[in-house]
Formats: structure tokens, C-alpha cells, sequence
């Protein structure tokens, strides 16, 4: 059954007559959360009604483990197709939800991301160092289930699922079976739940996930025509309405959020990896100095290996340069990683480089 689409936009805001743009978006609390937020930039940027169409995927319907699941992409690909079929006109995810591998005819950008790290939520703000022995920890990511252990061997880390709502339970409800759960700080924050953290966990204690906090708005590459220089002059300098969809998909790219998480995201493409991989990776942008951290642990947290790196990005060079950059970023950092040793880690189908 189709859904009835959800109309987000204020009455009398835009043009009667102007054409909604259909936004697909999964129906959870959150993703509609994060959709609505790109909508009403979108409704700024065009003066268009921008309508949220909730779309099923196969995450939403199957239970078990992502792993088990097929991971990586499990939330993505009915999205993806009621944006190739003509269903809806732009697609929002959570980045770190999207495969690695380009999709044919598909072109994202990433707004502005919120805060990477992922968030403990225990019982009687209980923090990862003061959770008592053999405290039962729930998470449904390997990564974090790697780290967790590799900090605090003597937790029971129990894999769950569901949203975040169901999740929190599990922990802070009145039938709780768990001492805490690590959830993304983004979502709770977007959620407004952050009054139920009891610890933001620091990146080098859990690194997050590559692309954790930030969105992919993603449209059909044939409707994103890029405006031409002086239509992008002017869009830039503009807070107002009336840019065309291509014109406000542009604006949307945020370039510091862009380059960090093409480096991640990077690194987990030459590794391989997936989510059942216990692979974390964070890159900052400060000033023209590009960083990057990746780590990579044993499922059961025995043992973690971490690399980095730094890149310059030079300010007279073409956007897609910087972008070249930060890919070769990532994959230097990942290549030492495989020279050091990685795959003999965690489930990685990579080749490890030869070396010179």
C-alpha cells in the first residue's frame, strides 16, 4: 500500500502552485526527524512544500543482527529504488548507512553533521569506568561491541535491536534488562534525548562509525544540474527562497563535514569492511589541515590497532581535488593498517599492499 504522504511545510509558506518535491524518508521517529530537518532547509532554499514520503525497508521489516541482515545498505535500497522509479525526488539517510560502492545514477551530499561520538545511557548515570563488573552492556554494532570489550573486558556486551525508543528500555525503562546501551549521540541529540546519557563516550575510547553523524541527501544524478557559476555566485550569497532543487541540493553540501567523511569512508572502502567489521574511523577539518584516525579491533576485543594520518588541502584548487585528497587520505591510512596487520584482526576481505 502506498503511504499517504506527510506534508511538513507551514500553510501559506509557498506558492500554491509550485510542485511539491517528495522526499523519501524509513517511517522511524528518527529518520523522519532527520528528514524533516532537510525538508524545511529544502522549503527555505526553494519556497517549495516539501512532502515526507515514508518508504519500508528491509531493516524496518526483518529481525536479527544488521550482519545477518546483509548489513551495510539494509536501510538503503528501498529508498533508493522509489527514488530511481520516480516515487520521490530526494532520499534521506544516515551516512554511515550507505555502502561504500557508488550507486549508478544516484548523487549525494552531506549537510553539516552533528557530533560523531556515540553515547553511553546506564542506569543511576553510571559512566563506562563505574558500571559494576559484569554489567550487561546492549548494542547492536560490532564496532562498539569491540571497543566496549576492549575498554572493559569484564562487561557482558549483549546485542539488541530496534529503535531508539525500544533500545532505551532495555536499560532505563521500568522492565529493563540491561545496565546501559551505546547509541549515536546525533540521533539522541536530534531526538531531543540526551537528558538520558549518562557519558559521551570520547572518540578515542569508542571511535565512531565512518560518516556517524552525518546525512546523505540524495538525488537522481540527472536532476542535479549543476547551476551554472554565476547562478552558484548568487546562491551562495543568498538566504532567501526561489533556487531551483539542483541549485538547494548544492547549497545543502557542507565542505569540512564533505572531506572528513569521504577520508572515513575511504578508509572503510579500501579495508572492505561492512558493518559487521569492527572498523571506526574520525577525520576533522581544522583550517586546512585534514586528520584522520581509523581503528580497527578484534570482535571480541582482545586486541585494537589504530592509524592516522594528515593531509593538506589547499585553497586554490578545484573542489574536486580537495575531494581526491581526502579518498587518498583514507586510503593511505588503510593500507597501513593492512601492512600492520589488520585483516588478521577482524573480518576483512581486503588484500593486504605489498610492500615496496
Amino acid at each position: 500500500m502506498t503511504p499517504t504522504p506527510l506534508v511538513v511545510s507551514t500553510p501559506g509558506s509557498v506558492p500554491e502552485d509550485a510542485t511539491p518535491i517528495r522526499l523519501g524518508t524509513r517511517a522511524s521517529a528518527l529518520a523522519t526527524t532527520q528528514s524533516g530537518l532537510v525538508a524545511k532547509r529544502l522549503e527555505e532554499l526553494t519556497g517549495r512544500t516539501v512532502e515526507l514520503v515514508h518508504i519500508r525497508t528491509e531493516g524496518d521489516v526483518k529481525t536479527g543482527s544488521l550482519a545477518s541482515l546483509g548489513g551495510t545498505g539494509v536501510f538503503v535500497t528501498a529508498l533508493r529504488e522509489a527514488l530511481l522509479d520516480g516515487r520521490c525526488d530526494v532520499a534521506v539517510h544516515s551516512l554511515k548507512d550507505l555502502p561504500t560502492t557508488p550507486a549508478p545514477d544516484l548523487t549525494y551530499v552531506t549537510p553539516e553533521r552533528a557530533d560523531p561520538r556515540d553515547a553511553l545511557c546506564a542506569r543511576d548515570g553510571l559512566t563506562l569506568a563505574t558500571l559494576p563488573h559484569g554489567a550487561r552492556v546492549g548494542t547492536g554494532s560490532p564496532r562498539r561491541a569491540a571497543q566496549i570489550r576492549a575498554a572493559r573486558p569484564d562487561l557482558e556486551v549483549v546485542d539488541i535491536r530496534g529503535n531508539v525508543g525500544t533500545r532505551l528500555n532495555r536499560a532505563l525503562g521500568p522492565d529493563a534488562d540491561l545496565d546501559a546501551v551505546v547509541l549515536a549521540y546525533a540521533g539522541l541529540a536530534r531526538l531531543g534525548r540526551t537528558e538520558v546519557i549518562s557519558e559521551v563516550l570520547d572518540v578515542d575510547v569508542v571511535a565512531p562509525a565512518p560518516g556517524q553523524g552525518a546525512l546523505a541527501v540524495e538525488v537522481r544524478t540527472a536532476d542535479l544540474v549543476s547551476p551554472s557559476h554565476e547562478a552558484r555566485r548568487v546562491a551562495d550569497s543568498s538566504t532567501g527562497s526561489g533556487h531551483t532543487l539542483a541549485e538547494a541540493i548544492h547549497l545543502l553540501d557542507h565542505r569540512p563535514t564533505r572531506l572528513a567523511v569521504l577520508a572515513e569512508r575511504s578508509v572503510l572502502a579500501r579495508l572492505e569492511a561492512g558493518c559487521a567489521a569492527p572498523v571506526g574511523a574520525y577525520a576533522t577539518v581544522e583550517g586546512t589541515v585534514l586528520r584522520l584516525r581509523s581503528v580497527v579491533a578484534a570482535v571480541d576485543g582482545t586486541e585494537q590497532m589504530s592509524r592516522g594520518g594528515e593531509a593538506q588541502l589547499s585553497q586554490d584548487v578545484a573542489p574536486e581535488d580537495l575531494d581526491d585528497a581526502a579518498r587518498a587520505l583514507g586510503v593511505s591510512v588503510a593500507e597501513h593498517l593492512l601492512a600492520d596487520g589488520a585483516e588478521r584482526l577482524a573480518p576483512l576481505s581486503a588484500t593486504v599492499p605489498e610492500k615496496a
